[in-house]
């Protein structure tokens, strides 16, 4: 083995397994898959055989936030025996009600292994790391650590989720 690929081994074996499913945005069931544990991932639209590996991991609840989703994705899942739940989040206008409408479709499936998806896994980890932090009482930098994986919010992303965090702080 050369000493490149001992160190490139190592490197992903001490960094966890968030450089090991970011290292190519297409290697998991969909790009930028990232498994935040045992019953939440994150992940934009399905990669090839994508929606075999959904059901082979046991994923239950596809949580869609996506504001044009694939046309017949609710059916292609629920074929599979998977819930679809479409919350749409147009990407250069989120709103407060956005997240409103993801919180309680996760405080209702609580305890089921869901997918939260977008096109790329930025709506989703962003709107993944706010619910852990405001509502399931995840430390801020453990829950913001998940989401810098796969990006930094910056703009209207990090505007919004500042917004949502005031919205929070004051109830």
């Amino acid at each position: 083995m050369t000493r490149f690929v001992a160190a490139v081994i190592a490197t992903t074996m001490l960094s966890g397994p968030a450089l090991a499913q970011h290292g190519d945005a297409h290697a998991g069931p969909t790009m930028n898959y990232y498994r935040v544990d045992a019953s939440l991932a994150t992940g934009g639209h399905l990669t090839d055989g994508g929606l075999e590996a959904l059901v082979a991991d046991g994923v239950t609840v596809v949580i869609d936030l996506r504001d044009k989703p694939p046309e017949g994705y609710g059916e292609r899942l629920a074929a599979e025996g998977i819930e679809w739940i479409s919350v749409p989040v147009a990407w250069r206008s989120p709103e407060v009600g956005d997240f409103e409408a993801f919180r309680e479709a996760m405080k209702q499936h609580d305890g089921a292994y869901v997918l939260v998806q977008c096109q790329a896994n930025y709506r989703a980890s962003a709107f993944t790391y706010m619910y852990r932090t405001f509502e399931a009482d995840v430390p801020e930098a453990e829950a913001r650590k998940a989401m810098n994986v796969i990006w930094e919010p910056e703009g209207t992303w990090a505007e919004f989720i500042d917004e949502v965090r005031a919205t929070y702080e004051t109830k």
